[in-house]
């Protein structure tokens, strides 16, 4: 029945009057402009010409079916058929199609069916401009967290090659993974495994030579991977360390470098000054360093550095203060014959640092914490490409080698001399993938779901200029590629910030997030005398519901303060409808409802159950389990509107 109304209503939009024209010739025009427009080839005034000016993109919902729920990847699958090369999803038709001007995705986390079911008063604004909702399912069940929820909505699913767009795959363990800057392909843990034996077979005329890599890495201007990267949505300051990464990773920290200062301390510790202000340094320099076992350690040996452009900075030997007792050549090149003549020490190498790298610059390179130890220097901005990429099979949990986040990103191969690293290449690598991760964004190189692509890639693919509306934490996760990111951190602003997104008519898809109704949620769920009313009042109204003579619908009473967030949430909703130009479409979905709620009864839950001779009033018994059972139910029951603007 879907197919057929899809049908009609497509055989309604060819049936359409054309423009009255006296001449034979120019029906025939019209009649082909009008075949590129249902192409979807033909240009913005030719759509007006064949729909006429006053047209307007109107949505038709189906009926839903007893007891069905739209799933996110419904919601995906629509925003890809009106911006990219998606198919018509079977829920939803969009007549006049071709005229939408942009697509928003409004995400308002804590919004569930029951919510808005029972107080329908205070979504007046929601329910006038968004129209009849639908129900969604929550895609990772009730426990969901809002960044779980995000995940979900921004991993489109794809299909294997091979298979057909309804096409399965099963027992195949896949994941997505970056190839090239702006594309994702899919790869099995199996053909990661081929792709590393084939990186170790593969013969030499095989590899780039050092002139293709600097042309690779410069570009024909001689430095176009550095300009490329000030294009970033995020400056290279967004990339730096926080002081709890640096604290985690074993860093050296500000205090050693102070204590080193004094007379009394023989620690060597120094820390980077400030630039004059005269001085124009480069905003960010690599740095590599190659250490040999002494008596006393793993000692400084080599250090060199590295500009944007790859241009060498400093590469100075070092002989170390105490007798080596193991070179490891195979790891750090470094022989006796090359330390034989050699008298710089690690003072000397501080110095001539300190005068390179001032406090204001940033310091790149890969594991970063292994060089700053070597060479006793404390310095606050860092870029660590270890931390910066994650493992493409294992995640964050693990820091990934340079030599495979080279290969992986920037098709070059390194570490490949039997005499060992070479300090310089490693340097340029670090520096060239930090350039690659600022050109792309905060979500380039990060590990997707399985059978899973980035939604914003996909749409940028498709030459759709997208703008990302949220907190930082939300953007470093999802922004790519050329996507506008803007950073918001209260709805207030959230809002301010989307009502001048949504006048630009460059801008394709505006994804932007509420999130004052899950803060509110999440208060609540970190005050325990106030759970503990919300649970006795649902336990009640589920006692009444259960011994009525007819089922009735279960509708807490609103606090005072719930009720001032939904209104107020209810008037940004207005506003944004108001602010959208004519024929855009507006998704508004809520992802997950009370989530913080659940995971406050299972906790309690969990405690009872750990302690089975507790006081009979601290017990976990059948009444509570169908409190928990009910929250839950209502947390994973979420909503979803489509509207456009008329």
């Amino acid at each position: 029945m879907a197919c057929e109304a899809n049908q009609q209503l497509f055989a309604d939009e060819e049936m359409m009057d054309m423009p009255v024209s006296g001449q034979g010739k120019n029906r025939r025009l019209e009649k082909k402009k009008k075949l590129l427009v249902l192409q979807g080839k033909g240009s913005k005034n030719d759509y007006f010409d064949v729909y006429g000016p006053e047209a307007r993109v109107e949505v038709c919902l189906q009926p839903p079916k007893p007891n069905s729920r739209l799933s996110f990847q419904d919601l995906q699958n629509l925003v890809q058929w009106i911006l990219a090369d998606g198919c018509n999803p079977n829920w939803i038709f969009v007549k006049n199609k071709p005229l939408v001007t942009k697509v928003v995705m409004l995400h308002i986390p804590g919004l569930d069916a029951a919510l808005y079911m029972a107080h329908q008063g205070s979504f007046r604004s929601l329910s006038e401009c968004c129209g009849v909702p639908r129900a969604v399912a929550a895609a990772v069940g009730p426990l969901a967290t809002t960044a779980q929820t995000l995940e979900a909505i921004f991993s489109c699913r794809k299909t294997p090659p091979g298979k057909t767009q309804t096409g399965t795959s099963q027992n195949v363990d896949h994941c997505w993974k970056p190839q090239s800057h702006c594309s994702w392909h899919l790869h099995s843990k199996q053909q990661d495994l081929a792709d590393a034996e084939l990186l170790e077979d593969r013969n030499s005329s095989d590899l780039d030579t050092e002139e293709q890599r600097v042309k690779r890495r410069k570009g024909s201007n001689g430095d176009s991977l550095w300009n490329d990267s000030k294009s970033g949505a995020f400056p290279a300051s967004y990339y730096t360390l926080t002081e709890r990464q640096m604290h985690e990773n074993g860093y050296p920290k500000p205090e050693i470098a102070e204590i080193s200062s004094t007379k009394q301390n023989t620690l060597g510790f120094v820390r980077t000054r400030s630039a004059a202000v005269t001085s124009k340094p480069w905003e960010m320099v690599a740095i590599d360093c190659e250490m040999c076992c002494t008596s006393e350690g793993l000692e400084l040996t080599r250090v060199s550095m590295v500009d944007p452009l790859g241009n060498v900075i400093l590469d100075k030997l070092v002989k170390p203060k105490n007798a080596i007792t193991n070179y490891n050549t195979q790891f750090s090149g470094i022989t006796a014959d090359m330390l034989q003549d050699v008298t710089t020490t690690l003072e000397d190498v501080q110095e001539e640092i300190l005068m390179v790298v001032s406090a204001e610059m940033i310091l790149v390179g890969h594991s970063v914490e292994n060089d700053l130890l070597a060479l006793k220097i404390y310095h606050p901005l860092v870029i660590d490409t270890a931390l910066l990429y994650q493992h493409p099979e294992k995640g964050s949990s693990y820091k990934p080698a340079l030599r495979a986040l080279t290969s992986r990103f920037l098709r070059r191969r390194i570490q490949e001399n039997k005499n060992g690293h070479d300090s310089i290449e490693d340097a340029r690598a670090a520096m060239d993938l930090t350039l690659l991760k600022i050109k792309n964004g905060p979500a380039f190189g990060r590990r997707m779901k399985p059978y899973c692509e980035n939604l914003i890639q996909l749409l940028s693919n498709h030459e759709r200029s997208c703008t990302l509306i949220g907190n930082r934490t939300m953007l470093h996760h999802y922004a790519v590629g050329s996507c506008n990111a803007v950073i918001a951190n209260s709805d207030n602003d959230v809002l301010a910030r989307a009502e001048k997104e949504v006048r630009k008519a460059s801008v394709d898809f505006l994804w932007l997030q509420f999130s004052e109704l899950q803060s509110y949620y999440e208060g609540e769920a970190q005050n325990l005398e106030a759970m503990a009313l919300h649970v006795a009042e649902l336990a009640a109204l589920l006692t009444c519901n259960k011994g009525a003579k007819t089922s009735t619908k279960i509708k807490p009473c609103l606090s005072e303060d719930l009720q001032t967030v939904l209104t107020q949430l209810d008037d940004r909703i207005r506003r944004l409808h108001e602010a959208l130009p004519v024929n855009s479409l507006m998704i508004t979905f809520s992802g997950h409802g009370d989530t913080p709620g659940v995971r406050w009864l299972q906790e309690l839950k969990w405690k009872s159950l750990q302690l089975p001779k507790r006081a009979s009033a601290e017990r976990w018994t059948p009444h509570n389990e169908a409190v928990l059972e009910e929250y839950a139910a209502q947390a994973e029951t979420t909503l979803a509107f489509v509207c456009t603007k008329p």
